[in-house]
């Protein structure tokens, strides 16, 4: 009798244990942001939680780290917090799906976790090659000589509206002609090249619906020229590519010139009021068009289309060679909700949409459908405890809500990638210290995708240059923009273009993505 019963308890209790999995282990890397060198981070604190249960450690000298969670786990939190004093912000990850770290033999993989810092100095490496791109600028024969000529220090300064003799390598360096119409372009290699190539874009940014720069909502090429590739060899000396510009007008020019009708649909977002007649006008949008000219360049932009009421513009743009897909015709649109404080406007909270077009379908017009942004469910100026929990209303058709804390100066302090409205900051702010906050939200980036991205590339996408924007200028932004400005400005000049999320039939969809107002609140 005695042995059936302790057969029986033993069979009862493996039954217990076969009902409990094992723990399973949950490993990465935590570095650096890409832009501040990539580095790996020593001593920072990863904190794992599923529900109640929690599970902790830091960072070894590579970087690495490994702790175990629950074997029946499903979901996870991952936070990221990283040694004092470093200037590198902190991130959560909250419900991430442990199911996509598995390989097939049952082991979860590895996590590259990139922490934002600030901008890392270049390391050495080849010495610097130069070579010069020059030429001169004309238009019926005679020289182009630019009205609002421009120095070295503008070189990665983008084309604006109302500027003439404008000269573009690359679609990002950018210069304007002297009194002869002359131009020089720099181009510098590290990579011990001996010879690069780009494209050129020139002309006269100088169009408008009303022949007035002040008062236009319309701004595009007069004039322009462009050659597809041209080399530039790096040994000091100077290539010539002389340019002689042609209407950029799709009556006077059909061949190279064409039109897209790009219509705005505002009617999902909330709150947004654009019609400029209205007592409560407090929105308008802007659609700008760019050539996406060839594989080893950047892009030009075509033009500036505001819309203060109307539902659709023409946008005139390079014409696509009939079913080619390697060249895109790109359009930003941006709906902006304001509010005037002091006789200036002041941004409240924005929504952008990516399309495309290319050979195939630029005879087809565009509509845009905007994604609400997130409204906030705490009160700007309000007073917090050390460990605030922040909420913000749902998002139809949003994936994952990046929730953001910056400090008075606008440096990001933490990020918190959540499915939810909600999230709590997950370690003690500074008492009696001031913070900034905002949410962004996209239509397409899923949890995992937003792991092993830089999230600084993030806070550059969202920079709001309203000095470049004809119209905008008055606008006036929070200090998170600014900092923003400073990130975007360091990816252009290192790398020539700020680095885009990870999206799936980008080209074929579009993209749609928005953020909140910008709000404050004090620690108590």
């Amino acid at each position: 009798m005695k042995k059936t019963w302790f057969l029986a308890t033993g069979i009862s209790l493996l039954g217990l244990w076969a009902c409990t999995p094992p723990p399973q282990g949950l490993q990465g890397n935590v570095f650096t942001s890409p832009s501040a060198g990539g580095q790996p981070v020593h001593g920072a604190r990863v904190i794992a939680q599923v529900g109640t249960w929690k599970a902790e450690t830091t960072t070894g000298l590579n970087g690495h780290f490994s702790l175990q969670i629950p074997g029946n786990a499903q979901t996870f939190t991952l936070t990221v917090i990283p040694p004092a004093g470093q200037g590198m912000a902190a991130l959560t990850f909250a419900e991430v799906p442990l199911s996509a770290y598995r390989s097939p033999y049952g082991a979860a993989s590895e996590m590259n976790i990139y922490l934002p810092a600030p901008p890392s100095r270049i390391l050495p490496g080849y010495p610097p090659r130069t070579g010069y791109l020059t030429g001169t600028v004309t238009l019926g024969g005679q020289p182009v000589a630019s009205s609002t000529p421009r120095t070295l220090n503008q070189l990665f300064a983008p084309p604006t509206p109302c500027e003439d003799g404008l000269v573009v390598f690359g679609g990002v360096r950018t210069v304007t002609t002297d009194s002869n119409g002359q131009y020089q372009i720099p181009v510098i290699s590290t990579n011990n090249l001996y010879a690069a190539s780009g494209s050129v874009w020139a002309g006269n940014y100088t169009g408008t619906d009303t022949g007035n720069c002040n008062t236009a909502t319309e701004y595009y090429w007069s004039y322009f020229q462009y050659v597809p590739d041209a080399w530039v060899y790096l040994n000091g000396s100077s290539t010539q590519q002389d340019l002689a510009l042609e209407p950029f007008d799709p009556q006077a020019n059909p061949s190279r010139v064409t039109t897209l009708q790009v219509t705005h649909d505002l009617s999902g977002l909330s709150q947004y009021n654009p019609d400029p007649n209205s007592p409560g006008w407090n929105a308008f949008s802007v659609s700008i068009p760019t050539f996406n000219h060839a594989i080893h360049s950047g892009e030009v932009e075509l033009g500036q289309y505001y819309y203060f009421g109307q539902a659709s513009k023409t946008l005139r743009v390079y014409k696509l060679p009939p079913g080619a897909s390697a060249q895109q015709i790109a359009v930003t649109s941006i709906a902006i909700r304001f509010r005037i404080v002091d006789n200036t406007l002041e941004v409240l909270d924005l929504s952008q949409a990516q399309n495309w077009r290319d050979g195939t379908n630029l005879a087809n017009p565009l509509t845009v459908q905007f994604l609400d942004t997130p409204k906030l469910g705490i009160e700007d100026g309000a007073t917090l405890g050390a460990t605030p929990t922040l909420t913000w209303n749902p998002v139809a058709g949003a994936k994952v809500y990046v929730v953001s804390v910056y400090d008075e100066g606008g440096n990001l302090v933490w990020a918190g990638f959540t499915p939810n409205t909600s999230l709590v900051v997950p370690f003690p702010l500074t008492t009696g210290a001031s913070y900034f906050w905002d949410v962004y939200t996209d239509d397409q980036t899923e949890m995992l995708d937003y792991i092993g991205m830089d999230p600084a590339a993030l806070q550059a996408r969202l920079y709001l240059d309203a000095e470049h924007l004809v119209r905008l200028k008055s606008l006036r932004t929070s200090p998170v923009n600014r900092q923003r400005g400073e990130l975007a400005k360091a990816f252009l000049n290192n790398l020539g273009y700020i680095p885009q999320g990870t999206y799936q039939k980008l080209l074929q969809t579009g993209y749609r993505e928005s953020v909140s107002e910008t709000r404050s609140f004090t620690v108590q």
